[in-house]
């Protein structure tokens, strides 16, 4: 999900306003942020302020909310005026980070992360699950155009298909060269249907 935080640079008095993926971590050394959380490349915010630690917030979602947790910082966080070391977000909340006031917008609902496709896995992406035709599904509902999907014995389409193909040598680059095809292109070019 992608937020916007506002605030008037302290340095140069010039008004900000960037658009960033979560998680996002705010700090004064870019280089002693992390790079990652939880598996997830991390949006880094430099705030030049001695009042700022080198690291010193993260905001990411935990629960179906926005949270933003202090990294036991001598000057801490405030939100909406109140100290706190951890606390949820809301749409035009408050941060106090250092000498800095940033006023957080959320710009997107959150995508559905849910891999979809037969052979080739990719996410919905979709921002309103209603009638989703993705989201509400089972497992067993993806396959369920496939019946005798992952049945290998003798007289299924998993035979037939993978004895005819003994040399198959599938790579990520291959992988990638598809990735913008459509998952029937996927199936037709491969001989799966």
């Amino acid at each position: 999900m992608q937020i916007q935080l506002s605030w008037i640079d302290p340095n140069t008095e010039e008004r900000l306003e960037p658009l960033l993926e979560t998680p996002v971590a705010i700090g004064r050394q870019f280089a002693k942020m992390p790079q990652q959380s939880n598996g997830k490349k991390v949006s880094r915010l430099v705030i030049e302020d001695d009042l700022v630690a080198d690291y010193h917030a993260l905001i990411d979602w935990q629960d179906q909310e926005l949270i933003i947790v202090d990294q036991n910082t001598i000057s801490g966080i405030k939100i909406n005026g109140v100290k706190l070391t951890k606390a949820s977000l809301k749409n035009g909340d408050r941060i106090s980070v250092g000498s800095c006031d940033i006023v957080i917008s959320f710009t997107a609902s959150r995508e559905c992360d849910r891999m979809i496709g037969f052979l080739f896995k990719r996410r919905c992406g979709r921002t309103d699950t209603t009638d989703c035709p993705h989201c509400n599904q089972s497992y067993e509902t993806d396959y369920a155009y496939y019946s005798d999907y992952g049945d290998y014995r003798s007289g299924y389409w998993g035979s037939d298909y993978y004895n005819q193909r003994r040399n198959i040598d599938f790579t990520e680059a291959d992988g990638a060269s598809l990735e913008d095809e459509s998952d029937t292109d996927f199936e037709r070019n491969m001989g799966a249907s």
